[in-house]
């Protein structure tokens, strides 16, 4: 079993360099330049001005404001807030230091930094705890996690998806520490009360921060079932699992009628709403009427994915197309190693096997959630599959460290300077010169 200096280690230096380079992102693009900023800046200004949740409303909607250009600078921000919809939490978190800093745009991206960082964390204890000897894996995953270019910009920006991925992530490592307790302990006990409460309270916080992070509740489920002692599902262990879960209900529960009295019908979330309000919002019926069923798909798939790697500002900075061939490679060998790995006869434990299933199924609940919000409006966003970050950094792992057993010690640092030098690049001779 590693040291603690050893399985630590590269979690700090992964943060550490997290730390600079988001900073340096957060400090040097100019304001408003990442996706919906200026919205979430006005829910967090209306909340510290008037102590009340904002209502979404069709003022906050002017067609044309967004998205914003990389060069534009007089910024109208008082007339977009159409994110006034939005779970609470993250901006209830994010008042005070509004409040503190005179509603420093900069502060609360270092805020949102902070939120992300903790996210990277329970992401590397996560994988950690499903490989608890090898500490290079865990490392090599979160340096994906940590410094893909998108991601850091996304984190150093001002929105609720840190919180949201942090919440997810705590959710995630809470299951695979359920599925993988001592077998002493899960042969025959049910789960800890005292964890089936944290992970009850984390499904809760995460329905209060933002409608992507409900995928907290599909995967606490499939996280309890598959951690229930030997296979089988006593009565006890039902009603401890169930007892969680609606913990996480009762939290959210007033919000949902909140939402329900404003809004009307079942509309607890204010999705419906929302979509009301933004008229003018590019539809996928209308892409499809325009340019059909294939340039719909094949957009689809191309901007996701560069967007998923690296398409700057409000997806107006994309890359040289080498680039995003250095990028397709690099997937494909990295799929292609993963086969061969699911090919081999594998050496996980059961537990393993079950975690390795709870984050599948994160992965196809991230890609569905995807599609679904997809077939109403054009969002070729690479960043809402950001939730499922935690199984693809594991997928990388698994594959690369399967075909290069013999360099296993020197993946995880050179694989994190190689993204740290990316991202420096990218900031420095492609974002910034085309926004200032």
């Amino acid at each position: 079993m590693p040291t603690t200096t050893q399985r630590l280690f590269p979690l700090a230096v992964i943060l550490v360099l997290y730390a600079f380079i988001g900073t340096l992102f957060a400090t040097r693009i100019p304001a408003w330049q990442t996706p919906d900023e200026p919205a979430h800046y006005a829910y967090i200004r209306q909340l510290a001005q008037t102590g009340a949740l904002p209502v979404i409303e069709p003022a906050d909607w002017t067609p044309g404001l967004v998205p914003i250009g990389p060069k534009t600078r007089d910024v109208p921000i008082e007339r977009i807030s159409y994110e006034d919809h939005q779970p609470p939490l993250f901006y209830v978190l994010a008042t005070p230091v509004f409040s503190l800093t005179q509603g420093s745009l900069i502060a609360l991206r270092l805020f949102s930094l902070f939120l992300g960082g903790l996210g990277i964390v329970f992401a590397y204890l996560a994988i950690l705890t499903l490989f608890p000897h090898q500490p290079g894996w865990a490392a090599f995953g979160t340096a994906f996690i940590a410094l893909l270019p998108q991601h850091v910009h996304m984190l150093a920006g001002l929105n609720n998806d840190s919180l949201s991925e942090t919440l997810i992530a705590l959710t995630v490592l809470l299951c695979v520490r359920l599925i993988v307790r001592p077998d002493r302990e899960s042969a025959g006990n049910p789960a800890p009360a005292l964890t089936l409460i944290g992970l009850g309270l984390v499904v809760g916080l995460a329905m209060l921060t933002k409608a992507q992070a409900y995928l907290a509740l599909p995967i606490a489920a499939v996280g309890l079932w598959l951690a229930r002692p030997a296979g089988t599902l006593s009565r006890r262990t039902a009603l401890g699992g169930i007892g969680a879960l609606l913990l996480g209900v009762v939290i959210a529960a007033p919000l949902w009628l909140r939402n329900i009295s404003l809004y009307g019908g079942l509309d607890f979330l204010g999705l419906q709403r929302h979509n009301v309000v933004v008229v003018g919002q590019p539809t996928t019926a209308q892409f499809i009427a325009a340019q059909g069923v294939g340039g719909w798909l094949r957009e689809l798939l191309q901007t996701t994915f560069q967007s998923y790697w690296a398409q700057f500002g409000w997806m107006s900075i994309p890359l040289s197309s080498r680039f995003y061939l250095a990028f397709l490679a690099f997937s494909v060998l990295s799929a292609s190693f993963l086969a061969i790995w699911l090919l081999r006869p594998k050496t996980v434990s059961a537990s393993q096997r079950r975690s390795l299933m709870l984050l599948g199924a994160l992965a196809v609940f991230s890609v569905m959630g995807f599609i679904w919000y997809n077939t109403q409006f054009v969002q070729f966003q690479g960043r809402y599959l950001y939730p499922a970050l935690i199984p693809a950094a594991t997928a990388l792992a698994l594959g690369w460290h399967t075909m290069l057993p013999r360099l296993q010690r020197w993946l995880w640092p050179a694989f994190t300077l190689i993204l740290a030098a990316l991202d420096v690049y990218l900031l420095f001779r492609v974002i910034l010169p085309q926004m200032v």
